[in-house]
């Protein structure tokens, strides 16, 4: 137990809520009103895509704006069909600011943690008012004192920008006295790392071969495969 750790840094997607749960359930629709036949194992090349993508925005070779004309597009291509990327993006957005599927245990450890004390905010790249409304309906809003996210933020995960314009929300906080916990090695640990922050990572327990990957070279602080582990570290 690290009795120095005030403030926990907690990313959402694939962490707190389940990303890819919301984003097949859109996706299917965003098909069917785009007029194509979807169809379960296609969600795998989404998902491939769109990790590149945001791997790219993660190293500044994209931008946030990027996103509309490249991702749906990208994904299309791939799949070899034809519809307007721009729409199927806008309307993708729109479907996921409705979705708030929670990841298995999140709602209980994040009351168990606001219940220790500890300082908790949401550390997330993202468009604002998504991630903001998917929290609320979720209802997790209420445990964080603070939203970080990239589009407000004006940087992306894992950026010493991005983490710059959290901490300067705090005057007593050092980057040693934080823990960044998530599921991206790149975004969360390489990010949280790199500021000075203790770190933790969501290694899915259905993609346990993930934990061969490495950070280079170095390794998170934690290494968690179900939320519940955290009440064993804080």
């Amino acid at each position: 137990m690290d009795h120095k750790i005030k403030v926990l840094f907690l990313d959402i997607d694939n962490t707190l809520l389940d990303f890819d749960a919301g984003a097949a359930w859109a996706m299917n629709l965003c098909f069917e009103k785009a007029g194509l036949k979807y169809r379960p194992e296609m969600f795998a090349v989404f998902k491939e895509e769109n990790n590149k993508i945001w791997r790219r925005i993660e190293l500044g070779k994209l931008t946030m704006d990027d996103l509309f004309y490249v991702r749906w597009q990208t994904v299309l291509r791939h799949l070899g069909l034809t519809a307007d990327g721009v729409e199927m993006e806008k309307e993708f957005r729109r479907l996921l600011h409705l979705s708030a599927v929670p990841e298995e245990g999140a709602k209980d450890i994040l009351k168990y943690l606001y219940k220790k004390k500890y300082c908790l905010c949401a550390a997330s790249n993202g468009p604002y008012d998504q991630q903001i409304n998917r929290l609320k309906s979720a209802d997790m809003l209420k445990y964080f004192t603070h939203c970080f996210v990239s589009e407000t933020v004006g940087a992306d995960k894992p950026s010493r920008q991005f983490f710059d314009g959290c901490m300067k929300e705090f005057t007593d906080v050092l980057p040693s006295e934080c823990m960044m916990i998530g599921d991206s090695l790149t975004a969360d640990i390489e990010g949280g790392q790199a500021y000075g922050m203790s770190t933790c990572w969501f290694v899915h327990s259905g993609d346990k071969s993930a934990i061969r990957q490495n950070n280079g070279g170095k390794v998170a602080d934690y290494i968690i495969y179900e939320l519940a582990e955290l009440k064993n570290i804080l």
